[in-house]
């Protein structure tokens, strides 16, 4: 695919090794139709006022050439800035990267990504690229906003299913629900509540057998005198 064939210099600077690139684009050449129709209105009116102009203003076609020329700095200005920033979604987290002198990294975690919305101007259906405002769990992200998406209704949906999963939800947000790994049930399905109070013993409870020496500091007056004793004594059935 075209959006994921990002510089290897991006790649091996700020992609870990263990992420998978899911979307890597560059901003829409939408961003570039101002510096260019800028800089060809400015070469127009230089050009038609250095033809056209009195003799006693000579000093103006030069101001005006100086001043397109300044256009022309700023065009190549906005394309190197154009082709030096990306914007890269992993399985993992969302990047960023711009600046031309001083390089600049946004990320953002996808588990801090709540919510995502998705915007097209009438341009920008016209042209083919959109905005994705982005919604999360801190405040004040480098990443609020992305402009001029490219392939918008693709790139979003991958990265949705990369952030909510294809159920559209995020598994590390409920982990109730997740099935147990060996009967396939949820959490919720594997817990039973217990009685703690215990069962009534039967009436018809085990017999127990103590010995003469045992029984003798609690049997009763003349109880070793019957002749018939003899053997191990058995003790009452329990109740």
């Amino acid at each position: 695919m075209r959006e994921r064939r990002v510089h290897s210099r991006i790649l091996d600077r700020y992609v870990l090794r263990d992420e998978q690139v899911v979307v890597a684009i560059r901003h829409h050449w939408g961003r570039m139709i101002e510096p260019v129709l800028t800089t060809l209105i400015g070469l127009l009116v230089a050009s038609w006022i250095s033809t056209n102009a009195p003799i006693e203003a000579s000093a103006l076609p030069l101001v005006l050439w100086w001043l397109w020329f300044a256009l022309v700095l700023r065009l190549l200005w906005k394309a190197l800035e154009w082709r030096n920033e990306w914007f890269v979604a992993t399985d993992k987290r969302l990047l960023m990267t711009y600046g031309l002198i001083t390089h600049k990294v946004a990320m953002m975690p996808l588990r801090k990504v709540t919510d995502m919305n998705y915007a097209r101007s009438p341009l920008g259906r016209v042209l083919g690229y959109g905005q994705f405002i982005m919604e999360s769990a801190g405040q004040d992200q480098a990443m609020r906003e992305i402009n001029w998406v490219p392939d918008p209704d693709d790139t979003y949906r991958r990265i949705c299913d990369t952030i909510f999963g294809p159920e559209g939800r995020d598994p590390d947000d409920d982990p109730f629900g997740e099935r147990a790994p060996e009967t396939g049930a949820s959490a919720y399905d594997s817990w039973e509540e217990t009685d703690d109070q215990d069962e009534p013993d039967s009436q018809e409870g085990p017999v127990w057998e103590v010995s003469r020496e045992d029984a003798a500091p609690y049997a009763p007056a003349g109880f070793w005198e019957d002749p018939d004793i003899t053997g191990p004594i058995p003790r009452p059935r329990r109740k």
